[in-house]
């Protein structure tokens, strides 16, 4: 297992910047996942770490050790990209014992390795198969069985299962999780999707434009969004995101969301050279039953309802703001309809900078802390 830490590293492509000052520790035997859109720099990171991309700026070390200008054949990375990449003229056998071979490896030794990863992904039966006789999924296992067949310092993996159809992918998570915690060494995962992130990693590097947003771990960061932009990236739908404004009364500092939903903010020590804000809510906090007694109703419109398996997006405009609900499919909505939400679930942001500045709370005295 081994510490991976990038300092100042910065990258350009025909004069644009595709990494900025990113700098931030993986430490020894941790799951990362580096959570980003597309063209947030994500390949770009992982090929600097592999060493198969040069930095124009900054350093990599691996356990303390300046490895920047060390050669990827001797940095020990295993990497798995989105392609699978496969040598069409071999067989899925041999495909898989390739970089035990370039190690010089024995025949038995390989052969013995190559059985081992094989039965880990469930893949003996296609050892003998050429990789245009495999389905989407056998060849995503069979490209994650070459990467992980050398017992590498450190494995790095880019979006593995964008490629793969939405069941596929799903049931992919879970195996992908199995196979991987089995390994126990130092993993960095690239993805676009914040429910891989959630299901398979521990922390967080979240990267927008090239820069580290936010890093930790993953269900504290989700808890936390450290922006606007982290809040709109950490769920799929995004996070709903409506204007607000605070009007001083008879001393008190009132909330008013979106034009109808006034809230007590006094004690929330608001920044008092502002007066415009960005309220936030996540989709699955939105309900469409009455959970608890703290709850408010929001009569809306119905403008979309979506399913999808067992799940269902629903959208509702409410006054000027529309809003994505998340939720187990029920029944058929009407035109009609009221949703609750519960104000703690609210996240106040700065309008000026997008920068989070507290969650919403009830004064202590009331109940709530």
């Amino acid at each position: 297992m081994t510490e991976v830490e990038l300092e100042g590293v910065e990258k350009k492509f025909l004069g644009k910047k595709v990494l900025d000052d990113v700098s931030f520790t993986v430490e020894s035997g941790d799951f990362v996942s580096i959570l980003g859109a597309a063209n947030a720099g994500k390949t770009t990171l992982l090929r600097i770490i592999a060493g198969t991309l040069k930095p124009d700026k900054g350093r990599i070390f691996f356990d303390g050790e300046d490895v920047t200008d060390t050669p990827p054949q001797k940095r020990n990375v295993g990497v798995i990209f989105q392609s699978f990449a496969l040598y069409p003229n071999m067989t899925v056998y041999d495909n898989i014992a390739s970089p035990l071979r370039v190690g010089g490896l024995s025949r038995n030794d390989v052969d013995k390795k190559v059985m081992e990863i094989a039965s880990l992904l469930k893949i003996q039966e296609l050892l003998e198969k050429s990789p245009y006789e495999l389905s989407g999924g056998e060849a995503q296992r069979v490209a994650l069985g070459r990467a992980l067949v050398k017992d590498a310092a450190v494995y790095l993996l880019d979006e593995p299962l964008t490629n793969l159809d939405y069941k596929l992918r799903e049931s992919m998570k879970v195996e992908l999780k199995r196979i991987l915690s089995l390994k126990k060494t130092t993993i960095i995962y690239a993805t676009p999707s914040p429910e891989e992130a959630l299901v398979l990693t521990d922390k967080l590097i979240f990267l927008e434009n090239g820069k580290v947003i936010q890093t930790g771990r993953v269900k504290e960061c989700y808890a936390n969004p450290v922006n606007v932009t982290a809040a709109k990236r950490y769920s799929s739908p995004p996070m709903n995101l409506l204007d607000a404004s605070v009007a001083r009364r008879n001393g008190q500092t009132i909330l008013n969301v979106s034009g109808k939903l006034e809230l007590d903010a006094t004690h929330l020590n608001l920044p008092g050279e502002e007066s415009e804000y960005t309220v936030g809510i996540y989709p699955y906090n939105i309900y469409l039953t009455r959970e608890n007694e703290e709850m408010i109703e929001i009569p809306s419109d119905l403008e979309l309802q979506e399913l999808a398996g067992s799940e269902m997006t629903v959208r509702v405009r409410w006054n000027d703001s529309v809003l994505t609900i998340y939720v187990p499919y029920e029944k058929i909505l009407e035109k009609k309809v009221k949703v609750y939400v519960n104000p703690s679930d609210f996240y106040i942001f700065s309008k000026k900078n997008g920068n989070l500045i507290t969650k919403y709370k009830k004064r202590q005295e009331e109940g709530v802390g």
